[in-house]
């Protein structure tokens, strides 16, 4: 019987590792192990051979499975670096940071456990944690063909270090891309899981092939059924306004591609009916994928050397914000390569209302400063209208109107506007075209506050701050305190995109934070093997 139940558990095993093998997802790695609410996570991640995608998604999810904060990373050379703002609220406890691209979001994700310790919670009370249990692990082999050259177990604290990484040029040929080179405080109490996880959500998202995809639904509020053939807007106010349209198919979809923003833009998603009295809603889908079901947890105890580590963590991050000391930078976003000219084209004349004299409403601002334009407000009814100037006649169709480049229709929202609103105006005396839009002039009114705060809250109207592809991230260069301010540096060097070579210079300095700290080296092979090789030492 023990027989028959040692070869049943090999099977088992053996199916798992071939379950992993062929379905392997992306692998991530983190500055630390532990961390304390309001400090930045740092990750790096390996993506599998076959993706397809330029985008990988990491976030911050609780015990229960709640999302807590995200990013959107670009992934290069099956690569992706970035960063995670750690709320300063969260409660003590163990949370797990995943990443996963939206068209694989079912099949896999990747996961790692770490630790958070809100900075005014002790943990007096806790006596055992939460262990994630019964998935599948991220599988690493330790290889002893990377050195260190001349590296001590024992380091003084505030010193200069330098050592040389020798990698053997047998390995050095099998490498596939850049390796992860860190040094940072460890807990040796505190050993987290890395593992692979399948979550039965109810839907994939698209291949992301060519940046950030924003997608919804538009449906009708009388029937409320999907409504197909609905224009949906999608608009990035700015001094140069970025501007999307989509007609939603009979599914009610629309979808948006953001491929040429970095870091968070303000954006405007609104669509409008085909008839004036069709009434709509509009439904954004979830940036993030699923958080999906929540894995098992194992208890055990808390050891009192991590006990005392969390303490010290705490210590030292509060120390920190006294002294006003930061742990990362941003570098400067990717240039944006935006158009010379607005999407609705070269402006037939732009005006200035505050350099005249001051004109209270937007009546007398089109009758005085822009020819060509017709405003009027008979009985609260307003009208706008553009002169087409090849033809020499007004347009019978109202213009295209925009506030702070987003489409509006409703004119009661201009008719109180004076030069003390307006900043500039852009009119186009001709017909424009956008794709298969057709518009009968425009007027681009552009105001003061540039806040795009006079928009009506409707259900076919969403205003929200969008994350799109993360702005890069390195760590800070350490300023040498004053003498009577200490170093409290925890993540001592962080080189995420290290290129390989046959040696390569390692130099940071230690910090005043004593205890055990860890030099890793990760990287894979161009088989797919994930490769680590790490030196413990001690700052005293």
């Amino acid at each position: 019987m023990k027989k028959i139940t040692s070869i049943l558990l090999l099977m088992i095993v053996v199916c798992i590792s071939g379950y992993a093998q062929k379905e392997s997802g992306p692998a991530i790695y983190t500055d630390r192990n532990t961390y304390v609410g309001g400090e930045i996570l740092l990750a790096k991640i390996f993506v599998p051979e076959t993706n397809s995608s330029r985008i990988i998604y990491l976030d911050l999810v609780n015990q229960f499975g709640t999302q807590i904060t995200g990013a959107s990373l670009e992934i290069r050379d099956k690569q992706a670096n970035g960063y995670l703002q750690l709320p300063d609220s969260l409660s003590s406890g163990i949370y797990m940071v995943r990443t996963y691209q939206k068209h694989t979001a079912r099949k896999i994700k990747a996961l790692r456990e770490i630790w958070i310790s809100n900075r005014f919670d002790g943990l007096e009370k806790t006596s055992q944690i939460n262990r994630i249990e019964n998935l599948i692990p991220i599988g690493e082999k330790e290889t002893n063909r990377i050195e260190l050259e001349g590296f001590e177990t024992k380091y003084p604290s505030n010193k200069p270090v330098t050592t040389n990484l020798k990698i053997a040029k047998t390995l050095l040929d099998s490498i596939d891309g850049d390796l992860l080179i860190s040094v940072a405080q460890t807990n040796l109490s505190f050993d987290p899981g890395a593992f692979w996880v399948q979550n039965n959500q109810a839907a994939e998202g698209m291949i992301e092939k060519k940046g950030v995809i924003i997608s919804g639904i538009v449906t009708d509020r009388k029937t409320s059924e999907l409504a197909a053939n609905i224009t949906v807007y999608l608009t990035i106010p700015d001094s140069i306004p970025g501007f999307q349209y989509y007609r939603t198919q009979t599914d009610g979809r629309f979808y948006f591609l953001l491929d040429r923003y970095y870091g968070s833009v303000q954006a405007v998603v609104q669509c409008f009916g085909n008839t004036p009295d069709q009434r709509l809603k509009i439904k954004l889908d979830d940036f993030f994928a699923e958080s999906g079901s929540a894995p098992k947890f194992r208890q055990e105890p808390i050891s009192e050397n991590f006990r005392n580590s969390v303490t010290q963590d705490i210590e030292a991050v509060t120390f920190q914000k006294v002294f006003g000391q930061r742990k990362s930078d941003l570098l400067p976003a990717p240039s944006v390569s935006l158009e010379t000219y607005p999407y609705y084209g070269k402006a037939s004349n732009t005006a200035d209302p505050q350099l005249f004299i001051d004109l209270p409403n937007f009546t007398e601002i089109s009758r005085e400063l822009l020819p060509g334009v017709k405003f009027r407000n008979y009985n609260n009814e307003p009208s706008l209208q553009v002169l087409n100037n090849p033809m020499r006649n007004y347009f019978n169709e109202m213009p295209l109107l925009l506030i702070d480049g987003i489409p509006v229709r409703d004119l009661n929202l201009i008719k109180g506007m004076g030069t003390a609103d307006i900043d500039r105006v852009d009119i186009c005396q001709s017909e424009r075209f956008y794709g298969d839009l057709q518009f009968p002039g425009v007027v681009a009114i552009y105001t003061t506050k540039a806040d795009y705060s006079m928009l009506p809250e409707s259900d076919q109207l969403i205003r929200l701050k969008l994350e799109t592809i993360q702005e890069p991230a390195k760590l800070a260069e350490p300023i040498l305190p004053e003498p009577t301010v200490p170093d409290l540096r925890q993540v001592l060097y962080w080189a995420p995109s290290a290129k390989p070579a046959e040696t390569l210079p390692i130099a940071f300095s230690t910090s005043s934070v004593l205890g055990q700290y860890k030099l890793l080296v990760k990287g894979r092979l161009k088989d797919g093997t994930l490769i680590y090789t790490e030196k413990q030492f001690e700052v005293k």
